[in-house]
């Protein structure tokens, strides 16, 4: 999030809107976006309807527990990546789109585990 908020300017120079989608309550995505002071929109999705719409997987079990997923978590957080608690399935993973105005997707990243995001960079690029 320390990143899309760096690059909030160059979204918006691009003609971008920037949307989060979370698996929390529209009650919890306004705390976390005032607790975060968020320049985002937020979209609350507690049942997953979007998260399967896009085909968004989880992290396995096994995966979840392995010592390299929880220094990618550490990392993350070092890097201001850090939300807070999370709501719904922790083993949710993240994922990126940029969709154009015409509804096609020009930009897709499915995340490997919790702490893997886009660069904002990769992002921007997509959008042109």
């Amino acid at each position: 999030m320390a990143q899309l908020r760096q690059y909030r300017d160059k979204f918006e120079q691009a003609g971008a809107q920037v949307v989060l989608v979370t698996m929390g309550t529209a009650e919890q995505n306004a705390l976390f976006k005032q607790k975060f002071d968020l320049p985002f929109l937020m979209a609350s999705d507690p049942k997953r309807d979007l998260f399967e719409t896009y085909k968004i997987g989880f992290m396995t079990f096994a995966s979840a527990l392995s010592p390299s997923v929880a220094a990618r978590v550490v990392g993350a957080v070092a890097k201001g990546h850090g939300i807070g608690v999370p709501y719904g399935n922790i083993r949710q993973l993240p994922a990126a789109f940029v969709i154009g105005m015409d509804g096609r997707i020009a930009y897709s990243y499915y995340g490997k585990n919790p702490a893997d995001h886009p660069a904002a960079e990769d992002i921007l690029n997509a959008i042109g």
